[in-house]
């Protein structure tokens, strides 16, 4: 019996890929009208470098990112640092919105399951966003990189929700859109798995070892009255 569904938060519950790449184009755009001499593309393909090198998460992606182009005026560089950190918080506060019918679905599940968050974000962050795009008040649990040190596919965040789900694996369904990942770790812990594809960045068939897999966000409830 189905009595819990656990969600990883970016682009499964937000387009997060989407949000990220209109702000750092936004942050390149402010950095170029703040007086960098490089084009707006050069600056944009830099952000994205160093999101690879150091993970989308990195909190010094502009500093890095006028140092790679050789900013060294104390002024120019706080200028342009300053102008990229607002065009981006802009544009996230502008973006950071819940799929399409999200809402309208976690409504239709929280009146009989337990709904929590699993992701790897860290806490602020996560907190951020699900308070943004109104999210805050549906999911508890919400285990983040922070609680654990650890990102999936271990076995601990999911360890650390069932603690407080109070729920056998069996009993929870992990909703999320990365393969080796969300699934492999929910997978390990025993839980049922269901592939978020609208949110894969590179989807494939032979990396899909989900139970589930969803076209988009709604269709949850199929999959919930097919467990059923």
């Amino acid at each position: 019996m189905l009595k819990a569904i656990l969600f990883d938060l970016d682009n499964t519950l937000l387009d997060f890929s989407g949000f990220k790449r209109e702000s750092a184009l936004a942050a390149a755009k402010a950095m170029k009208q703040a007086g960098l001499f490089q084009d707006e593309k050069i600056i944009f393909n830099k952000i994205n470098e160093i999101y690879e090198k150091k993970g989308v998460e990195y909190q010094l992606t502009f500093n890095e990112t006028l140092r790679e182009l050789g900013v060294e005026n104390d002024s120019q560089f706080e200028r342009a640092k300053q102008a990229a950190i607002i065009a981006y918080t802009k544009k996230k506060y502008a973006l950071l919105k819940p799929r399409q019918k999200v809402i309208q679905t976690l409504n239709s599940l929280k009146s009989k399951y337990k709904l929590g968050i699993v992701t790897d974000a860290p806490k602020d962050k996560a907190w951020q966003r699900l308070i943004l795009a109104g999210l805050d008040g549906y999911f508890f649990p919400v285990i983040t990189f922070s609680d654990t040190n650890v990102r999936k596919p271990s076995t601990l965040p999911f360890k650390r929700a069932l603690v407080f789900l109070k729920v056998q694996p069996k009993e929870v369904l992990y909703v999320g859109d990365f393969p080796e990942r969300d699934i492999i770790g929910a997978k390990k812990m025993g839980m049922k798995t269901c592939l978020a594809k609208y949110g894969c960045t590179d989807y494939s068939e032979e990396s899909n070892v989900a139970d589930y897999t969803i076209e988009k966000f709604e269709d949850i409830n199929g999959v919930v009255n097919s467990i059923e």
